[in-house]
């Protein structure tokens, strides 16, 4: 069976509203689907896309193939940039300039405990010294 990931209009006349589902590819438009994946509102401003990930990626997975319409709202939310990627085995690119990010503040982190190190042994001295200039006072 090829299953299409493809819009199903929804709405009254000149006023369409639109699911995204997967569908068998013979079945007819606003026919038989296999599972919602999200909806799609063309006239709101911006338009109003919501797309389940986890279920769109799901029936990537199994080899659905979305129609032009559908493949556009995928790669415009991401999903589809995030499979190639699955795909391909690699990393998302934003996941390596979030742990970039992370190892730089790691390392700022390093390099921090040093100088905080530094500035807690010249507070040492200088408490020494007064310490010993109390006790000096003391004496006399």
């Amino acid at each position: 069976m090829a299953v299409r990931i493809r819009l199903q209009r929804h709405g009254r006349k000149k006023r369409p509203f639109y699911r995204l589902v997967a569908a068998d590819a013979r079945a007819s438009r606003d026919g038989v689907f296999l599972e919602r994946l999200g909806h799609y509102n063309p006239l709101t401003d911006p338009a109003d896309v919501f797309i389940d990930e986890e279920k769109a990626l799901k029936w990537l997975r199994r080899g659905a193939q979305p129609s032009d319409t559908a493949k556009r709202l995928l790669s415009k939310s991401g999903i589809l940039m995030k499979f190639e990627y699955e795909k391909l085995g690699k990393p998302m690119p934003e996941d390596e300039v979030t742990e970039t990010a992370e190892d730089e503040v790691q390392k700022a982190d390093d390099t921090e405990p040093t100088e905080t190190q530094e500035t807690e042994s010249e507070t040492g001295t200088l408490l020494t010294e007064e310490t010993s200039d109390e006790s000096a006072e003391e004496e006399e």
